[in-house]
């Protein structure tokens, strides 16, 4: 196993939205719809709000310690004995989430697709999962992400569309008229869902950059956010304010009110043949961090050797842990978010304070051996081509003016050749991007997230005297986050571009 791994600042956005959206699809809507009601696509906006204040301290972790990722960092950061035990209160949080995800997938499956499969040979078969791909790293699952996640986002933006026949308005209204007791409460369920998002922690050390890697982490919660918000708000429009409540899975409930024409009757089998992947991504991605900070105990990378006990462990654990369906929900809504809050804020505001002490450490970004090997190689045969290019052109300098070639070659101040940059010289011109665009489209988001903050409380209060103007508010709450995808994904890419001169 390579030793150094990379991956760019698309496919960490990616893995983080996967991350986000693909277990928050099927396990939390039924309890944010019964507290909400028609205003459960709410409740996202304090958890989106909490990882983009988690981005910028990953950010100056990066920025701090690069190549390190969290298990190493809060080592260098606390102490060995301190740190470790840190890494141990991690580690366990990991574990929880692994046997939750594991149990709510096993029980899911168990219930729509296959009633007659014993739960044992469901889990073991992911189980088998965790097992190959721990042996590989989060590279490889990376490109597996790269190629099913955007078919995931594609399939939910025209879920709308596959849906409009069964849509209505009506059931959205009137726009939100629910309390701040309740938005707060369904905030804070799904906080303990947004908490997971340290799991990206693990892997800090396959990004430099740590403008990069605070704007992939915000890209990526954005977007999560807008895809399991266009899911709420299709669970209300077709199957009202209330049903989804009383309904064990309402996404796959909608989605089995998809009807076109009756050739595509069962759109729900091609719609979870999409979500699986993402969902599996998601879990192995939470397993790769859970061995890599159990590697981290022995100061070490390469975790393939503590992989086959570790599932084993997994498997055991997952089947002994929950007897229905019921204790996996009751969990994953109510006990997740008290786990995040009891100790996630104060550890990373502590993580924070703590790396202000430490130097910003500029460095250019590590390359695997095999990249190195291919990259020097390249820069040998550039320097001989280049080197032959210029001894052809003083030659023919030399001849066309009648002068000795060798010194035409030393002015090089005359010949067609003489003015270009030497091979291990930088280009001084600056880049096709200007700083300040990449700071521009950072404040552009930042607008949009204060903005949709700001609909959200004209909206509650005012709307319960005036309809419009709670409606108002909502469509400007949806307007900005679709703006605030665009504008993230903007600063994202930006981020490459961004410079110091």
């Amino acid at each position: 196993m390579d030793q150094k791994q990379i991956i760019n600042y698309r496919q960490f956005s990616w893995l983080t939205a996967s991350l986000l959206s693909g277990g928050g699809v099927v396990s939390i809507q039924q309890v944010l719809i019964r507290i909400n009601s028609a205003d459960a696509w709410m409740s996202y906006t304090i958890p989106t709000l909490y990882v983009a204040a988690l981005s910028y301290v990953f950010s100056q972790m990066v920025r701090r310690f690069p190549g390190k990722n969290i298990f190493e960092i809060t080592k260098i950061l606390f102490g060995g004995l301190i740190g470790t035990i840190v890494n141990l209160i991690l580690l366990v949080h990991l574990w929880l989430i692994l046997i939750r995800d594991l149990s709510s997938f096993s029980k899911f499956i168990g219930i729509t697709l296959l009633p007659n499969t014993p739960e044992e040979i469901v889990v073991m078969l992911f189980v088998c999962l965790l097992l190959y791909y721990g042996k590989t790293s989060v590279e490889v699952l990376a490109r597996v992400n790269d190629v099913m996640f955007p078919l995931f986002v594609v399939m939910i933006l025209v879920l709308p569309l596959m849906l409009v026949n069964e849509s209505d308005h009506h059931s959205l209204l009137p726009v939100m008229t629910g309390s701040v007791k309740n938005f707060l409460s369904g905030n804070m369920i799904s906080i303990g869902w947004y908490g997971d998002v340290f799991v990206m922690g693990a892997f800090l050390h396959t990004i430099w950059e740590s403008k990069q890697v605070q704007a992939s982490i915000r890209h990526g919660v954005i977007l999560a956010t807008m895809m399991i918000g266009i899911f709420l708000v299709m669970d209300v429009l077709v199957l009202g304010p209330n049903m989804p409540s009383n309904f064990l899975y309402p996404s796959y409930s909608l989605v089995q009110q998809i009807h076109i024409t009756d050739f595509l009757d069962r759109m729900d089998l091609i719609i979870l043949s999409v979500w699986f992947p993402v969902t599996a991504c998601e879990v192995i991605l939470i397993h790769l961090a859970f061995i890599t900070g159990i590697a981290s105990l022995v100061k070490q990378r390469d975790y393939s050797s503590i992989n086959t006990p570790v599932v084993l462990l997994l498997l055991l654990t997952t089947l002994l842990s929950f007897n229905s369906t019921t204790e996996v929900f009751s969990f994953g809504h109510f006990s997740s978010p008290v786990i995040v809050l009891c100790y996630q804020p104060l550890l990373f505001l502590l993580i924070w304070l703590f790396s202000l002490r430490h130097p910003v450490i500029e460095g250019r970004r590590p390359q695997s051996d095999a990249a190195k090997q291919q990259a020097g190689q390249g820069q040998h045969d550039q320097t001989q081509q280049q080197e032959g290019q210029d001894r052809r052109l003083s030659e023919r300098s030399g001849a066309a003016e009648g002068g000795n070639p060798q010194q035409n070659e030393e002015s090089g101040g005359n010949r067609p050749g003489g003015n270009r940059t030497a091979p291990n010289q930088g280009n001084p011109a600056r880049p096709k991007f200007p700083s300040f665009t990449f700071l521009a489209w950072k404040r552009c988001s930042n607008i949009l997230l204060l903005m949709i903050i700001v609909s959200i409380c004209a909206g509650m209060w005012l709307s319960k005297k005036y309809a419009a103007v709670g409606l108002t508010c909502a469509l400007l709450y949806g307007c900005c986050l679709l703006l605030a995808v665009w504008t993230s994904s903007m600063e994202m890419y930006m981020s490459k571009q961004h410079r110091k001169w």
